[in-house]
């Protein structure tokens, strides 16, 4: 098949699919948006901070399981390929369900580092506790998306995707209008939305794959070495996501300690980032597929083509979104709020969104190529460097300037990623991918 072809066969459906992934955040952020107190909105952010914790710490089950998939799958190894089926979804729902358990000291750690005004942090344990029931069901879709992407089947996921989120949408919305209910109505709004899921993807799994799952599901599932590569892949990429999840806890943390207006502004901004996140990383799941496959078949030309092809798809689309952000970014901020003082206060940090969109965005593909491959150890230590980056260039704006300190450690981040991936892919990955080491 042409690669272009190939790549907007996996691209087009998770662009799909992702763009409604931040439409929930940005309904959530407006349902609060109308409340007569701007703690609504931040208690939103405070709340997903747990959760982006949670659910990005453990979030490694998807893109470490998409890149041992595609690469059985490359490799014809069918067997292999329906095994990872039952290791990860197995892993996902025991995290889960230790999660659930532990869900009240989980709580109770978080609420006593993370900071804001003593409305938010009540707002936001509320909807902590609620939200919290949905982990397992969770952390066990991040299997069961990663698995589908590795055999290459892009449309399902988009349709699990699409289903949870204008489920959570329209119950939320439902149960905040029409309900009259505030935090703790968007939380049983996801809630439920996660479940229902849930479910619809299992029964799927077992009416589609039935076949080819049964003769699999065996002791084989818990072979020692299989197991072994499984946990090194994914520690190195829990690791790697330690790193996302302090960045965007700082964030947050930070703009929640200068004011609550400064936290709804901040956290209106960054479901516009990951508005363009998630439109680029369908470029960023076309490389993961591809090149886990590739990889498994020593394709190394096709290889390469992906690559090629997918950084430039993704940086085009950056490039789009830095544009409209810096063009049109008051209008589409309006959408969240009807507040004209938080407008008009957004206005100068539109250009650093601009900013942090450009320079993102060849991060993202990145991300995709290293997880096809599995080359978690490089993207472990790209994630450092670019974390010292964050810091380092924060804490010397901040001398100056503490509102505009957060966003240009954040332009800083995003540089980094994108720099030290290229750097490492050349100097180190590709000689390992052709000497057969992944």
């Amino acid at each position: 098949m042409n690669t272009n072809k190939e790549i907007f066969r996996i691209a087009i459906p998770n662009i799909i699919a992702n763009i409604s992934i931040p439409l929930l955040g940005i309904v959530d952020t407006a349902l609060m948006g109308r409340m007569d107190d701007s703690a609504f909105i931040g208690a939103i952010a405070l709340g997903g901070i747990i959760f982006n914790i949670l659910y990005w710490g453990f979030g490694f089950l998807r893109p470490g399981t998409t890149g041992l998939t595609a690469q059985a799958y490359g490799k014809g190894e069918k067997g292999e390929a329906y095994r990872l089926f039952f290791r990860s979804s197995l892993i996902g729902l025991v995290v889960g369900l230790i999660i659930l358990l532990l869900h009240v000291p989980i709580g109770k750690l978080f609420f006593s580092v993370l900071s804001g005004s003593n409305i938010v942090e009540d707002l936001a344990s509320r909807y902590y506790r609620i939200r919290i029931l949905a982990a397992p069901a969770v952390l066990a879709l991040f299997a069961f998306r990663g698995w589908f992407f590795g055999m290459q089947d892009a449309v399902t996921p988009m349709i699990l995707t699409v289903l949870a989120n204008l489920l959570n949408i329209a119950l939320s919305w439902y149960l905040v209008i029409e309900k009259g209910m505030s935090v703790e109505g968007v939380a049983y709004g996801t809630l439920a939305a996660q479940y229902i899921t849930f479910f619809v993807a299992l029964l799927y799994v077992l009416i589609k794959h039935r076949e080819n799952l049964t003769p699999h599901f065996s002791k084989l599932i818990l072979k020692a070495v299989e197991m072994k590569r499984f946990f090194a892949v994914n520690r190195d990429m829990f690791i790697r996501n330690i790193g996302l999840i302090f960045v965007f806890t700082f964030y947050t943390n930070h703009s929640s300690k200068i004011s609550n207006d400064y936290l709804a502004i901040n956290q209106i901004l960054i479901q516009l980032f990951y508005f363009m996140s998630y439109a680029v990383d369908g470029f960023a799941f076309a490389s993961e597929s591809l090149v886990g496959k590739y990889l498994g078949a020593s394709n190394f030309k096709k290889i390469r083509e992906v690559i090629r092809k997918c950084l430039l798809y993704g940086l085009g689309f950056g490039g789009l979104f830095a544009i409209v952000y810096l063009f049109f970014g008051v209008q589409i901020f309006s959408l969240f709020t009807d507040n004209g003082q938080l407008i008009d206060d957004a206005r100068p940090y539109l250009f650093w969104l601009s900013m942090v969109a450009i320079s993102g965005s060849l991060a993202f593909i990145w991300d995709g190529i290293y997880s096809g491959g599995t080359a978690s150890v490089e993207m472990r230590d790209s994630m450092i460097v670019s974390v010292i980056a964050f810091i380092l260039t924060f804490y010397i704006v901040n001398q100056f300037s503490a509102m505009y300190s957060i966003w240009a450690g954040m332009v800083a981040f995003m540089l980094a990623r994108s720099i030290f991936q290229m750097i490492l892919y050349h100097s180190r990955i590709k000689k390992q991918w052709e000497d057969g080491i992944y």
